[in-house]
């Protein structure tokens, strides 16, 4: 499964800093606003250390990573949704990832542009978050205007117009629709549409080496428990350097927190040949899973054998799982649990 994640906020306040630290890829860093003006890309491997504990037993041939996408924009500013700047190239661009991580400055340096000119992470998020909004209202619309204007039939019309004008309701409120608590069904709906206030948030808190009782760390803590959002502290610089084992430290936090909020879960396979991770969806049972590696798996499956990773690791592989009675067969609807070791047995 693929995971991107868009690096939004106002400009310069540290997107591509933490876009470099994330990546190790240099890109052009300055001290004013719309320094990027097309984005920088970079896929990386997901750390997980289990990788290599269970190649230290297997002794595979290549290990394989899962990968992230990280995608640095430039600056969002007011007007934004209305093309300002390079606001429709940059909303339409974050459209197409799951999850923002939203940069927001937290340090007073006179030194540093702000395009308010002063510090206050309760209005530069509203700012941002207000364009958003703006850009979901005039989708929802397009989305409604179509669907009453189409006169072919569609069973879920009636449904989609339904949520879509629940949606716009809430929007044209000034309220983003990750706050809202829709049903199961709803939530689903929703997702085809794409909403940017929709994705899941998560706000790094760009400080300063002297952060303890930060009254701007206080205020974004305060909005990121409304939100449920979760909220990480990171000091991207010191005296013009990167911080020693600040990517690890930061890149893991980021990690844990996209797999969690977009529900999703490890799987290994491993053999001779490979040891890999795979990223699934919470409810994944193993056919989709078999599905998600080869196609044939899926279409030949038998059963699913299953190793907890704990008990690979404790019976040193395999062989020892299964004299120790830790090896289990499953059918195509059984729900993959976090850690799994697999192997889908399946017909020719």
């Amino acid at each position: 499964m693929k995971i991107s994640c868009s690096i939004i906020g106002l400009p310069n306040v540290g997107k591509s800093t933490l876009f470099s630290l994330l990546t190790n890829i240099v890109v052009k860093i300055s001290n004013f606003p719309f320094c990027t003006i097309q984005p920088n890309i970079a896929i990386i491997k997901i750390p997980d250390v289990r990788l290599y504990q269970l190649n230290d037993i297997v002794q595979s041939r290549t290990v394989v990573h899962e990968k992230i996408k990280f995608i640095d924009v430039a600056g969002l500013i007011p007007g934004a949704y209305q093309g300002v700047g390079l606001g429709m190239q940059i909303l339409n661009h974050i459209q197409t990832t799951q999850i923002f991580i939203h940069v927001v400055r937290c340090f007073d340096n006179d030194g540093i542009l702000h395009i308010k000119n002063n510090i206050n992470p309760s209005r530069d998020i509203d700012i941002l978050n207000i364009e958003l909004i703006l850009f979901d209202i005039e989708q929802c619309e397009k989305h409604i205007d179509f669907l009453k204007k189409n006169r072919m039939i569609n069973i879920n019309k009636d449904q989609n117009l339904f949520i879509l004008e629940k949606c716009l309701n809430y929007l044209n409120d000034g309220i983003s629709l990750r706050n809202i608590n829709f049903s199961q069904s709803e939530r689903k709906n929703i997702l085809n549409f794409n909403f940017l206030t929709y994705k899941p948030v998560i706000y790094i808190a760009n400080v300063d080496r002297h952060y303890k009782n930060n009254i701007y760390v206080q205020k974004l803590n305060e909005i990121g428990f409304r939100e449920n959002s979760p909220v990480i502290l990171h000091c991207f610089m010191n005296n013009g350097e990167f911080i020693a084992n600040s990517q690890r430290t930061i890149l893991h936090a980021l990690i844990d927190n996209i797999m969690f909020f977009l529900k999703l879960n490890t799987f290994f396979t491993t053999n001779i040949n490979m040891t890999r991770s795979w990223i699934y969806e919470s409810e994944t049972i193993a056919l989709d899973a078999a599905y998600n590696i080869h196609s044939d798996f899926k279409k030949g499956f038998i059963r699913a054998q299953i190793i907890k990773f704990n008990d690979f690791i404790a019976n040193h592989g395999e062989s020892g799982a299964k004299k120790s009675g830790r090896i289990r067969y499953e059918g195509k609807n059984y729900l993959i649990e976090e850690g799994d070791i697999i192997k889908f047995l399946f017909k020719n």
